[in-house]
């Protein structure tokens, strides 16, 4: 659950991409450094030109740019996008444990609402049978309708406990779906 966590749910997928693109950022401001180099070239023919000259032309040219006098406008830009990188990943590390964090509580959750299913299960079991018995008693005149009254208490209170239950068996699910999908 927690794998499938990690790779559906939406704000880590978005997290995911901005860590990239800061990445990315940042191996673009490092190559600030690099020399650049450029090159042109043209040719053509002069239909207007003096008779001694050629009618054609071509022309070359290199132009080659090393960062060195720029006031460390570069390295303090390469700085910044590494920290910005950092940031990022930290809080996609953050994002990944309180993503895994939410979804075991609600696995656990999820499992204890289970359980707690069986057990309201058995004492509803327990209160109908408690309230034949008293009710057998009662009417062979063995037992006060004081004690009829509590077995009847006990017995709704075993149904509301059960539904209960039910519900927050569902609800926990409901819980771990939202906590594994996003959705």
């Amino acid at each position: 659950l927690i794998s499938q966590a990690l790779t559906v749910r939406p704000e880590i997928l978005a997290l995911g991409f901005q860590y990239q693109s800061d990445q990315k950022f940042q191996t673009a401001e490092r190559d600030l450094f690099l020399p650049t180099i450029e090159a042109m070239g043209v040719t053509g023919v002069t239909p207007v030109r003096d008779p001694v000259l050629s009618n054609r032309y071509d022309a070359a040219g290199v132009n080659i740019g090393i960062p060195v006098f720029n006031g460390f406008l570069y390295s303090a830009r390469y700085h910044e996008a590494r920290l910005r990188t950092q940031a990022a990943q930290q809080r996609l590390l953050d994002l990944r444990n309180q993503i895994s964090r939410d979804v075991r509580t609600s696995w656990l959750n999820a499992n204890a609402a289970y359980e707690k299913l069986n057990v309201a299960k058995q004492l509803l079991d327990q209160a109908n049978l408690a309230l034949d018995l008293v009710q057998t008693r009662y009417k062979l005149g063995l037992s006060s309708i004081v004690e009829f009254s509590q077995a009847q208490l006990q017995q709704t209170q075993a149904e509301i406990g059960n539904a209960q239950a039910g519900y927050d068996y569902r609800l926990a699910l409901a819980v771990l779906q939202y906590q594994t999908t996003g959705i």
